[in-house]
């Protein structure tokens, strides 16, 4: 965002941006490719605002403050251009008189829910910058889904300072990035804090909590405070915030409920419940390709022939998955099984990711995902308000005839600071339960996606999985690799324990209905310049041979490829010779 400079202690600035396309950009961004083209940013015209904005309500520490004024609308799209998403973020700052600014202290992880503030004890004494920023995702390409993003900009600086907390007041504080439902199936959370709102002439401010009937104890530096595991039952986390003036006490009750158990896949006449198979009737790992850069899936023929396409669950019509399914070579099976690809990461390039459109309500988004910015982390905490989403997702993957569904991003407490909220493996299983459930209550089997540290309870709910660069960036392919190690406080055993972590732990697992055990598919990429080509002279795990020897080869190995970043199709080297 172009930083506005301001002129004496009030000012208004409005500012248009437009993204260029990055170096070596594709059409659509994918978690492992490029981001996405923007052609026609020139012609496109950006977001159009009416009104003055206004910054309203008490300019003091503690005090509300909101963003009004302004209403926005996209701008007139040429003939044949589609609006994919629209929408409005807000970005507070605290500055000096000349213009020097900084974040403004309790500044929330969700942008587009941050039309109202609250002023910190770091901004008294300065004046409040708010930016209000529209977004218009547009497509300009059908045939290659290439899209442009334009956005306008608005800031306004107040014209008074944020005054101090009133003197003889007692400090408060409250939650902040969210707090779970009130009723969870997670077992374990954290709990964000604003800093307390004071007045220095009260002396310095103490913040203790407790959960349940646990003694009290200092709030963490951080000001994020974990709960442990919880049993289930009602529950209870309270935040005292004291000075010389007195004390508040902030709390939240809650429920931990128990987790639904696992749900059969039914089946759906005329289609039957399909289970991916680990070996294939040759008895080696099912070959599979995946092209999610791709409008129209890209057919594999003769030895390079796949049993499973994993493509995208938007972009793929009802036709195309028809075509698979009946018209193409499959590798082993009479034709070839459809898998479709689903981000549960908020992307804004979709069409439903307008944030008060009724899918991705602007309070479950967080922090952007590392190198995508057209893609944020949503809290999976709050799961009523993300159903409408998944089962609208779900249902459309079964009304276009997939046989199974991937969810992507599904690994958020790996760390619990990752998306803003502080999660933890316990939110990720209370939203990932239903999700599965979901999808095998649409006739549907699913797949699991990176997140080892949990595959010991996801191949309960999954039918399979599939897992990026585990060879060359040490994530351990294998649950032997991550024997004895902890994280998040999950203690990874062996194959045989409790809780082994790694992608064996589904090529093992058989099941009445996946007798040789569960499929897992293994990505590796050319940009990581780690596995060679097939052919190229490499030594030790860089040769292809090695590689397949090691991930391929072994009894519980995996359906592993070499692809290209973009998962555009240009690269398809499958294990074991490339061909």
């Amino acid at each position: 965002m172009a930083k506005v400079a301001f002129i004496g202690a009030s000012a208004l600035a409005v500012t248009l941006l437009s993204a260029g396309p990055p170096a070596g950009a594709g059409t659509m961004p994918v978690r492992t490719g490029a981001t996405p083209a923007r052609a026609g940013a020139v012609r496109l015209p950006p977001p159009r605002h009416q009104g003055t904005l206004r910054v309203t309500g008490a300019l003091r520490d503690g005090g509300t403050v909101r963003a009004a004024g302004l209403s926005w609308r996209p701008g007139a799209l040429p003939p044949g251009d589609r609006l994919l998403s629209f929408e409005v973020g807000y970005y507070w700052s605290a500055c000096t008189a000349a213009g020097q600014c900084q974040r403004a202290a309790d500044t929330t992880a969700t942008p587009f829910a941050a039309r109202r503030y609250v002023a910190g004890h770091a901004d008294t004494g300065r004046f409040l910058t708010l930016t209000e920023t529209a977004a218009e995702v547009v497509e300009t390409s059908p045939a290659t889904f290439s899209f442009s993003v334009k956005r306008a900009s608005v800031s306004r600086m107040t014209s008074g300072k944020v005054r101090a907390y009133r003197a003889g007041r007692p400090p408060s504080s409250q939650f902040v990035n969210g707090t779970p439902e009130r009723r969870t199936a997670s077992a374990e959370e954290y709990f964000s804090l604003a800093a307390p709102h004071y007045n220095a002439a009260d002396g310095p401010v103490t913040q203790r909590y407790r959960v349940d009937r646990r003694p009290w104890r200092p709030l963490p530096a951080s000001r994020v405070l974990y709960t442990g595991a919880l049993r289930t039952g009602p529950h209870r986390v309270a935040v005292r915030t004291a000075d010389a003036a007195g004390a508040t006490t902030a709390r939240f009750t809650w429920r931990v409920v128990p987790l639904p158990a696992p749900l059969p896949c039914r089946a759906r006449a005329p289609r039957h419940c399909w289970y991916p198979p680990h070996l294939d009737s040759r008895g080696h790992p099912m070959r599979w390709d995946w092209q999610i850069g791709r409008v129209t899936p890209l057919q594999r023929t003769g030895k390079r022939a796949v049993d499973i396409y994993d493509i995208d669950g938007f972009l793929t019509t009802p036709a195309q998955v028809r075509a698979i399914h009946t018209r193409w070579q499959a590798a082993t099976l009479p034709h070839p099984k459809t898998v479709c690809y689903l981000d549960m990461a908020w992307e804004d390039y979709r069409p439903d990711a307008s944030p008060g459109a009724g899918y991705f309500p602007a309070a479950t988004l967080g922090n952007v995902y590392f190198g995508f910015p057209q893609e944020r982390w949503v809290d999976f905490r709050q799961l009523d308000a993300l159903k409408p989403m998944l089962n609208e997702r779900i249902r459309r993957c079964a009304a276009k005839g997939f046989d199974a569904v991937e969810l992507d991003d599904i690994d958020s407490f790996a760390p619990p600071s990752t998306t803003g909220f502080h999660l933890t493996p316990g939110d990720a299983q209370n939203f990932l339960a239903y999700a599965f459930n979901q999808i095998h209550r649409y006739g549907m089997t699913g797949l699991w996606k990176n997140s080892p540290l949990l595959s010991w309870w996801g191949r309960r709910y999954a039918d399979g999985a599939v897992v990026e660069e585990c060879y060359p960036h040490h994530e351990a392919c294998f649950a032997g690799e991550l024997r004895g190690s902890s994280h998040y406080g999950i203690t990874c055993t062996g194959l045989a324990g409790r809780t082994p972590c790694g992608w064996n732990d589904f090529t093992t697992d058989t099941t009445r209905a996946q007798p040789n055990g569960k499929w897992v598919g293994e990505a590796e990429y050319g940009a990581d310049h780690y596995v060679c080509n097939p052919g190229q002279p490499c030594q030790g795990k860089r040769s292809f041979a090695t590689f397949c020897r090691l991930v391929w080869g072994p009894p519980g190995g995996f359906s592993a490829i070499k692809f290209d970043v973009n998962l555009d199709g240009k690269v398809f080297y499958p294990c074991p010779r490339g061909t």
